[in-house]
């Protein structure tokens, strides 16, 4: 089985959005969520190629690909493929300024009118 390796700051995503789940929606659809992310995690780390590359012109960002949450597609996962599986390197809601945070996760300087890829919550497939 390939490795499955998780960012602190997809791991800090993870528990954000149980908290969120579990304050609005109750705990049984936060562990639901829970549940999903990671068996998509289980999935993409069987076939990394299954996600989208995300379209970035920096080159830090080049193998970084997402694939939406089974059954919760507002929520994202960007990934990478690593020697031994994936790396998750965050998990965001499609609405967010996802150009922005990935740029900021690799320390790239994001440029005026380089918008990345618009997600818009729905990953092309």
């Amino acid at each position: 089985m390939s490795a499955i390796h998780r960012r602190a700051k997809a791991r800090q995503d993870l528990v954000e959005i149980f908290r969120y789940y579990s304050r609005e929606a109750g705990l049984r659809i936060a562990h639901r969520f829970f549940a999903q992310a990671e068996a998509t995690f289980s999935r993409l780390a069987g076939m990394p190629g299954l996600g989208t590359r995300y379209d970035h012109r920096h080159p830090a960002l080049a193998e970084v690909r997402f694939f939406p949450v089974s059954r919760f597609r507002k929520y994202i996962v960007f990934y990478r493929q690593v020697a031994d599986g994936i790396e998750i390197v965050r998990v965001l809601h499609g609405a967010r300024d996802i150009a922005g945070i990935l740029s900021e996760e690799f320390g790239v300087q994001a440029d005026a009118g380089d918008e990345g890829s618009e997600t818009g919550g729905q990953p092309e497939e």
